[in-house]
């Protein structure tokens, strides 16, 4: 039997926390059968879709590519390794400034957006019966 959608919200949510982000170090490579239940329990809200203005986002990938295109390869090197010791208050400042020079080429649009959905949920190996 499937899960119901609000079930498959929960159940990720319970499970999305501390412990998820270590198990995969936990587990040895091969391959493993599982069945097991679970017990989650909590509350979910699911609020009101809403609409918000986003601005266009500009590719990083496409936007590196366009300034490194304009430089030789040893300059490209040089600006690689100073990018690794960069200060992180100057790529915040830089950010902002492409988004600025960004949101002037493209007007932000009006985008549906699905409710926020906030949760006090836990899952934990439940006992057969």
């Amino acid at each position: 039997m499937a899960l119901k959608p609000i079930e498959v919200i929960a159940l990720s949510k319970a499970v999305s926390g501390p412990e998820l982000k270590g198990a995969s170090s936990k587990v040895d490579a091969g391959e493993y059968e599982v069945d097991f239940l679970v017990h989650v329990s909590g509350s979910v809200k699911r609020g009101e879709d809403y609409s918000q203005r986003i601005v266009a986002k500009a590719d990083p990938w496409t936007l590196l590519s366009a300034a490194l295109s304009h430089l030789n390869g040893v300059t490209v090197k040089s600006l690689v390794k100073e990018a690794l010791t960069a200060d992180p208050e100057l790529v915040k400042s830089i950010k902002k400034q492409a988004g600025a020079a960004l949101s002037d080429l493209k007007s932000p649009t009006e985008t549906p957006c699905n409710g926020k959905i906030t949760t006090k949920v836990e899952a934990r190996k439940a006992v057969a019966k």
